[in-house]
């Protein structure tokens, strides 16, 4: 596992537009890219919040990825995800 990878390909996403749409059109091609285990691969592509979080990816950077690949205005989205869990430090 490597969270530097998997941090890398959010940090991508948030940073490069033509990245987010690589993503956001076939996740699963553009994570190729990068060396995911499959557990990664699988909370990357259903963006499962809480399980990068306590898998260890920095919550800021879980949260600009959330709302560039789900918008800003579901970003509360992100907040309720977080908050029902106890917390950005809480994995479950």
């Amino acid at each position: 596992m490597s969270i530097n990878a998997l941090e890398k390909a959010l940090w991508q996403v948030y940073l490069n537009p033509a990245d987010k749409v690589r993503f956001c059109t076939d996740a699963q091609a553009y994570l190729k890219d990068f060396k995911l285990d499959d557990e990664e691969r699988a909370m990357s592509t259903s963006f499962d919040v809480m399980a990068m979080i306590g898998h260890g990816v920095n919550p800021l950077l879980v949260m600009m990825a959330f709302q560039t690949v789900r918008s800003v205005e579901k970003l509360r989205e992100y907040f309720a995800i977080v908050n029902q869990s106890g917390g950005a430090g809480s994995a479950g």
